[in-house]
């Protein structure tokens, strides 16, 4: 019997997500009847770690537009035929970041995923529920089928976790410092990545995939808070529009610099400033709709169909 292909489609700038992806793959690794092969998608210009402020918040507008990116040449992975993939990334401003968004829009891209079976795993600061539906959209129109996803976050408090990813991204220190904790996915949680690999490896050789996202879920690797899920439809709905203010200028033209500035001051200070009012706001709701809130984690729970609630 040949051995069944896996294939780890990942981009990464710091090498988190090629260990999360490491972690999931360790008991398909450990098996001979399981080859396993990574393809690591880079861009032609290359976007800087650390970033500056500005670069940052230039990238916002095209990032969150999914507008396409020049993608180095793939290597002749790509044209294999497998029985899995795995499609590791960030999101960037409540959107897949510019490289796997790419990747998803090339004709290798598409030609790869269609038919195929598809685990997304997600690594991120805390709010992916939009990224992951643009991306469900995407597999959706070739014939992809997700049949898990394993969303890790930094658990951190929402004010306390802007502060150390934006120390990560702009200075390179992801470590402890003071009293802030270590920035990103925690090693723990990266470590239990390779149990949801286990579950899915087990769930696929037994075809017992209905019920894989549920049992996943009860192991921790879909854990959604409500007050998260009103504040990211806030922001699609926001960064809709600063998107295309932002944006509306060219790029390296005064009107389009400050622009980027006035939105670079303004998104901090309004996370800032929105995070304790989500958290009333999303107790209220939580008493007063709770029906339609828990409806919603509910639904970004799962891996389909494709009917988003309202607002994103």
């Amino acid at each position: 019997m040949s051995a069944k292909k896996i294939l780890v489609v990942y981009y990464s700038q710091s090498g988190q997500m090629h260990d999360i992806a490491d972690q999931f793959c360790t008991s398909f690794s450990a098996d001979s009847s399981y080859v396993v092969s990574y393809e690591q998608l880079k861009p032609v210009t290359g976007f800087p770690f650390p970033w500056s402020a500005f670069s940052f918040f230039n990238a916002f507008p095209e990032t969150f537009k999914e507008k396409p990116i020049a993608l180095q040449p793939f290597s002749n992975n790509i044209m294999g035929d497998y029985d899995l993939v795995i499609l590791a990334y960030q999101p960037w401003f409540l959107t897949p970041s510019p490289v796997i968004s790419s990747f998803l829009q090339t004709e290798e891209g598409k030609q790869l995923l269609t038919g195929k079976k598809v685990v997304t795993l997600i690594g991120c600061r805390n709010m992916w529920l939009g990224a992951q539906e643009k991306v469900k959209k995407r597999l959706a129109a070739v014939g992809a089928k997700i049949i898990a996803n394993i969303a890790l976050v930094d658990k951190s408090p929402n004010v306390v976790s802007v502060v150390t990813i934006l120390r990560w991204l702009l200075w390179g220190k992801k470590e402890k410092w003071w009293i802030l904790p270590a920035a990103g996915v925690s090693e723990a949680d990266v470590a239990m990545c390779a149990t949801y690999g286990a579950m899915t490896k087990a769930a696929l050789e037994m075809d017992k995939l209905n019920d894989l996202q549920q049992s996943l879920n009860e192991k921790g690797a879909v854990e959604i808070v409500p007050e998260l899920v009103l504040m990211e439809k806030r922001g699609q709905r926001s960064f809709s529009i600063w998107s295309g203010f932002v944006g509306g200028k060219p790029i390296g033209s005064a009107a389009r610099n400050a622009r980027v500035y006035l939105f670079m001051f303004l998104l901090p200070t309004a996370v800032f400033i929105l995070s304790p009012l989500l958290m009333i706001v999303s107790a209220l709701m939580l008493r007063l709709k709770r029906d339609e809130l828990m409806a919603d984690v509910e639904y970004y729970k799962g891996n389909g169909p494709l009917t988003p609630p309202r607002g994103l």
